[in-house]
């Protein structure tokens, strides 16, 4: 079963929710999210990265990263999990993206 799939069969995580999209591709699912959370001050974002080469991984996490803080509400909550594997601890950063004011 996909992630997606996963979530929609847990019924509370269901019913609390604004919205709920998915998509074919990690850009699918990266754009709308970006969308989300320009219109959110809340976005959780769930990009399945196990199929990435290893070499590639953390320029991806990194672009991923960066695509969604540019895109983060004004006092939104940017939050990254990186699940891990069993050889592989697993990591999460939080961030809220302040006002920029201008002196």
């Amino acid at each position: 079963s996909t992630n997606a799939e996963t979530y929609l069969n847990l019924q509370n995580f269901k019913t609390e929710l604004k919205t709920f999209q998915t998509g074919d591709s990690y850009k699918d699912v990266l754009e709308k999210s970006k969308s989300n959370a320009i219109e959110h001050n809340l976005s959780i974002c769930h990009i399945d990265l196990k199929d990435v080469n290893e070499e590639k991984l953390g320029k991806r996490v990194d672009k991923v990263c960066k695509e969604m803080y540019q895109h983060t509400s004004c006092n939104g909550l940017f939050m990254v999990i990186l699940a891990g594997k069993k050889a592989v601890n697993a990591a999460a950063g939080v961030t809220i993206v302040k006002p920029k004011f201008e002196r």
